[in-house]
């Protein structure tokens, strides 16, 4: 510490510090989020405005889609979380499966977290890197469309990572 340095001044230092680091790393990851999201678009090959995106918590939600970015939020458990929507089409009605997707970067890589214990570490995110967390998705729900009702009936719902009731299934059924 210089003479003329008060203690003072070496706190909003440092506080000045912290809020750079923080930007740096929300940066990253709205970038990573970003490509996370665009590449899954482009994997299932489905029009774009199928999947849309939304806050789980804060003055966002229940404001409807946002761009990822906006969706994400830090949370207490260290990862950022956002939720997913995934318009699905049928011939006479269409479903909404929401999916919640955290993540965080802890050095050089990013581990996704789906369904609250598949971690993934992905060091450098593309559409080859995220191809197995994409392909996952498509499996559960899939699975939750083909098993979920059979499951539930059977009382073994909790093997599916997307939650099935009958209130989802009034939901598939279009309220029938």
């Amino acid at each position: 510490m210089s003479p003329n340095t008060t203690p003072y001044q070496l706190i909003t230092k440092a506080y000045a510090i912290s809020r750079e680091n923080y930007a740096a790393y929300r940066s990253e990851c709205a970038l990573f989020a970003g490509t996370f999201s665009r590449g899954f678009a482009e994997y299932l090959g489905g029009a774009r405005d199928a999947i849309t995106y939304e806050s789980l918590r804060g003055v966002r939600e229940g404001d409807g889609p946002v761009d990822v970015q906006e969706a994400m939020h830090l949370d207490e458990d260290t990862f950022w979380h956002f939720g997913m929507q995934i318009r699905v089409a049928g011939e006479k009605t269409t479903d909404l499966v929401r999916v919640s997707v955290r993540f965080k970067k802890i050095e050089r890589r990013f581990v996704i977290s789906l369904f609250g214990h598949e971690d993934f570490e992905i060091s450098e995110p593309n559409a080859l890197t995220l191809e197995p967390v994409y392909e996952l998705l498509v499996h559960s729900i899939r699975r939750h469309y083909e098993d979920g009702l059979r499951l539930f009936l059977d009382k073994r719902g909790q093997n599916l990572h997307l939650p099935f009731s009958a209130a989802r299934q009034a939901d598939i059924a279009g309220g029938a």
